[in-house]
């Protein structure tokens, strides 16, 4: 025995003595190099390595990687710039210079360093190279870094532009560009003599040979007036001659110089070419963009058309010709009978006596002299809706309701034309027409044949086509009866063929009937069947057809009271099932001829609020015992629970107080209990309660916190109070009673202790007794861990009382979400295969969200597996609403999606739980690692169950 544990003190021994002379060492001496060759400024060190770079390939991969790893001290700044400056100079590639160049602005961006130093450097560098790829980085450079020069130095910016000036004899285009484009983005804003100059200089390059030179030319002109500079109006004619230029990136900028003068000079008078009559400037280059609408590029094309509808000054003559392709006659110059006799009188021709001056020769009339407006732009509009890309097109859609929304004739003008891009082959074409039909509705009053053109498109196979057609009906009004019932009777057959158009249909017909109570007054008998004689079987109630009917006859009466007296007795019971499930879609009407069928008014706003208030300043002024206080928690919680059921006016603030009471009432159970303190010496029944209620207590805060919009800084600051107690409870519960880790908690703890003390200072708030005790422990705490909080959390929990009920704000709204698909009210399983993937239909109506990123679709199987879904962005809709006033910090959205089921086989049919939750990863912070989680969803609505039954896999029987 003592042979064996010789051996092995020798063999340890040994071991160490190995080990430590050798690796320790040879570890101690590679860290001691790195750290001295490579220190956190290691750029110093590659831009000494290029004084022993053998070739340009080696200096230019070094450049290289000195822009990947951009990390240089300030006192290694100096000396860095004077290597770079020495290589440059040096260095007989042009591509290492430029690289240089290019490094050197990165350094005046990135770092926080005197950019005029680095200006004057390149300057000097500049001034004995002669490659044209060199000078033109370098006039980028100085471009990017004079950027960050402020404006006041006018002095640095005077001389850039010098410096521009005497690089722009420069024969290479790349060089002119950056020198114009230079002068553009630094010249000091100047008035007069100075202006002009510089307006010269660079309206000298228009007529340059090279196109990218004209281009940026014009470019710089538009810069120069985006930054305050007054545009002579005489350069337009120069401007107009360049549209003809063979070049599209020329064309391009030219007509954004034309929209920008004719934006600024609207109402400049000048001559039409070859005549002596004045036009305005708007209208004349209202004419010459027209014309752009018609050019061979399809980029030009579409900046024309899109810049036609800013364009709203121009004169209604002017406007309308771009609907036509046949000129129009009074846009030619009308002589009078003087000037008709004068010029058959000085002809010298004898005429035939049909016409004036009809022997005249025909070459010597000119079509251009005598039109005001260039015949190339009649019929724009029409040439852009019809042209065979869609970008133009959708331009020409924009455009057109731009000009419509500001002048009611033009718009019933292009009624039939919006009307025909309904059937184009393009689904957002078509969407932009609907839409933009939508926005001039209050323009416009729609024919029976424009009604008929509209409904054809009903047939569309895509949703979004058919709901937009909808919104568009809803808000359009129409002429006469025949084409209301059209239009009825066409929604009611598209119902049949596409049911999951249900709800936007019952939303059309609503506002439709809202519209036209007149013209559905005559219709009503034939609508409901009624006969003068005979009576007709009562209508099934869950009739979509049916009720949709009811829909628009209910919100025509709500305006035409004299509808009412016609409604059999049977339909004003329906109205009144229809109230009740259906209240969004039919409104508040009076049957006065039965006392069963009065409907009493809500309630207003004000006796809410008193009601509100009232609870609340009761439970504040109670001090009773503390089965008497839950009773009235208890008891509060519940009448605001109906309360939120009854007004919707209030239902957000009552829903908010009655969650913000429940967590109290949670908390005060949890300490008149008593075994948070201690939770190792309860029992374990007792332990799970308490596990059970800190996990309530921390959800009813998650949902205070993120299920609520509007609340006022007050609001935040008192759920965010409730949410550190909760945290406190749990972190002392993690400490005392759990082998689990508390460093997250505790972490996590301190966090938000220190957010909400700044918010509270942010905004002059008063922190309550257990918040002041808080912060003043903590702040005397000089190692906070977990044990150590703990310890001083517990006294101050004891002594804490519960807060006071923040007062009630009008304007907090609770997310919700409705489920419409699947409605889990079908008799019928679903059967799929085992193994394999069922797609399954959704559709839910998501109000008042912060952030819709978090939504999520739970799905429940029988077997407790959940299955959480994240919603592609794609499938999350704008939801337009009127009945409902949207917060500002909020959405409505809409989520249409499908959902993909899969399980292995089942004996017998089973429901799974379908569910919209909200994504909370904060409550992932303190909870237990064996705890699933699905816990951090917090649902928005009840789950829908559907009826599943996976079919087993049937083999083919070989024989």
């Amino acid at each position: 025995m003592a042979a064996v544990l010789k051996k092995r003190a020798l063999a340890e021994y040994t071991q160490t003595v190995v080990q430590e002379p050798q690796k320790p060492p040879l570890k101690r001496l590679k860290l001691v190099k790195k750290q001295q060759t490579q220190p956190t400024g290691s750029v110093l060190a590659l831009v000494t390595y290029l004084e022993n770079c053998k070739n340009s390939n080696e200096a230019l991969n070094t450049l290289l990687r000195i822009s990947d790893n951009l990390t240089i001290d300030a006192q290694d700044l100096p000396e860095v710039m004077k290597r770079l400056s020495e290589h440059f100079r040096n260095e007989v590639e042009s591509v290492v210079r430029v690289k240089i160049l290019s490094l050197l602005c990165e350094i005046g961006q990135e770092l926080a360093v005197d950019v005029l130093v680095i200006i004057d450097e390149i300057i000097s560098l500049l001034k004995n190279d002669h490659s044209h790829k060199v000078i033109a980085q370098g006039m980028n450079t100085i471009l990017k870094l004079g950027k960050l020069v402020t404006d006041s130095s006018t002095a640095v910016h005077h001389r850039l532009v010098e410096i521009a000036k005497f690089y722009l004899k420069d024969v290479n285009h790349t060089v002119k560009c950056k020198c114009l484009e230079i002068i553009g983005t630094h010249s000091p804003i100047c008035e007069g003599k100075e202006a002009e100059a510089i307006l010269f200089l660079v309206s000298s390059y228009f007529k340059n040979e090279d196109a990218r030179v004209r281009s940026q030319a014009f470019s710089t002109i538009i810069t120069l007036h985006e930054r305050g500079f007054q545009l002579n109006p005489d350069i337009y004619s120069d401007v107009c001659d360049c549209l003809k230029d063979d070049y599209e990136i020329v064309r391009s900028v030219v007509l954004k110089l034309v929209w920008v003068l004719a934006q600024t000079y609207p109402d400049h008078e000048m001559f039409v070419t070859g005549s002596d009559h004045e036009i305005r400037l708007i209208d004349d280059a209202f004419g010459k963009i027209c014309s752009g609408v018609t050019d061979l590029s399809m980029q030009v094309r579409t900046l024309s058309a899109k810049l036609l509808g800013s364009m709203t000054a121009v004169s209604p003559k002017f406007l309308n010709q771009t609907l036509d392709k046949k000129l129009m006659s009074n846009m030619r110059r009308k002589r009078t009978a003087h000037e008709l006799a004068w010029e058959n009188v000085t002809s010298g021709e004898w005429a035939s006596g049909k016409k004036w001056a009809d022997d005249a020769p025909k070459e010597v009339l000119d079509a251009e002299s005598i039109n005001l407006i260039n015949s190339g732009a009649c019929g724009a509009f029409v040439h852009g809706l019809e042209d065979e890309y869609l970008e133009v097109r959708s331009a020409a859609v924009e455009s057109l309701c731009q000009l419509s929304l500001n002048n009611s004739h033009f718009a019933n003008l292009s009624l039939d034309f919006l009307v025909d891009m309904f059937n184009d082959e393009i689904e957002d074409v078509r969407l932009k027409a609907i839409d933009s039909l939508r926005l001039i509705s209050e323009h416009i009053v729609l024919r029976d044949d424009q009604v008929e053109t509209i409904l054809g498109a009903l047939e569309d196979f895509s949703q979004e086509v058919r709901e937009g057609l909808h919104r568009m009906l809803a808000s359009c009004r129409m002429l006469t009866t025949c084409g209301l019932k059209m239009c009825v009777e066409k929604l009611l057959d598209n119902l049949k063929k596409y049911p999951n158009d249900k709800r936007s249909t019952y939303r059309c017909l609503q506002k439709i009937g809202a519209q036209h109570a007149e013209l559905v007054l005559p219709l009503v008998p034939q609508f409901l069947n009624i006969h003068p004689f005979f009576d007709i079987p009562e209508p099934d109630v869950e009739n979509p057809q049916y009720i949709c009917m009811l829909i628009l006859i209910f919100n025509a009466a709500k305006n035409l009271p004299t509808i009412t007296p016609l409604l059999e007795s049977h339909t004003k019971r329906h109205y009144q099932y229809l109230r009740d499930t259906m209240t969004s879609f039919v409104p508040v009407l009076n049957f006065t001829d039965t006392v069963g069928n009065t409907v009493a008014e809500p309630i207003s706003v004000e006796a809410s609020l008193e009601f509100l208030n009232n609870v609340i300043n009761n439970l504040d002024i109670t001090e009773a015992t503390y089965s008497v206080h839950c009773s009235l928690l208890q008891t509060a919680k519940d009448h605001l629970n109906r309360l939120s059921k009854i007004d919707p006016a209030v239902a957000g603030t009552a829903q908010f107080t009655a969650l913000f009471i429940g967590a109290q009432l949670i908390y005060s159970q949890i300490m008149e209990n008593g075994y948070w303190a201690n939770p190792t010496s309860s029992a374990t029944h007792q332990s799970h309660n308490l596990i059970t209620s800190i996990q309530n207590l921390l959800e009813h805060c998650l949902k205070l916190q993120f299920f609520f919009v509007g609340l006022s800084p007050a609001d935040r600051c008192a759920v965010k109070q409730m949410h550190m107690k909760a945290l406190a409870l749990n972190l002392v519960y993690i400490v005392k009673g759990s082998n689990s880790s508390a460093l997250a908690p505790c972490h996590h703890f301190l966090t938000v202790v220190e957010n909400l003390q700044c918010e509270l200072d942010n905004y002059g708030l008063e922190p309550e007794s257990f918040t002041v005790a808080v912060f003043k422990e903590l702040s005397n705490l000089e190692e906070p861990k977990p044990g150590m909080v703990s310890r001083i959390l517990i006294p101050i929990i004891s002594e804490s009382r519960i807060g006071r009920i923040p007062r009630p704000n009008v304007k907090i709204r609770m997310s919700s979400a409705e489920i419409l698909e699947p409605t889990g009210q079908t008799d019928t399983s679903l059967k799929f295969t085992a193994g394999l993937i069922m797609s399954v239909p959704f559709e839910a109506e998501l109000h008042h969200l912060l952030d819709p990123s978090r939504i999520r679709i739970k799905v429940k199987y029988p077997d407790q597996r959940t299955q959480v879904i994240l919603p592609r962005p794609a499938h999350m809709k704008p939801l337009e609403t009127d009945t409902e006033d949207l917060r500002s910090d909020s959405q409505n959205i809409r989520l249409l999606t499908d959902l993909l089921i899969s399980h292995q086989v089942w004996s017998e049919a089973c429901n799974i739980d379908i569910n919209v939750a909200l994504a909370i990863p904060e409550a992932d912070i303190g909870r237990r690692r064996n705890v699933d989680n699905t816990q951090t969803l917090l649902d928005l609505c009840k789950p829908v169950k559907i009826s599943v039954a996976p079919k087993p896999i049937k083999k083919n029987i070989l024989g």
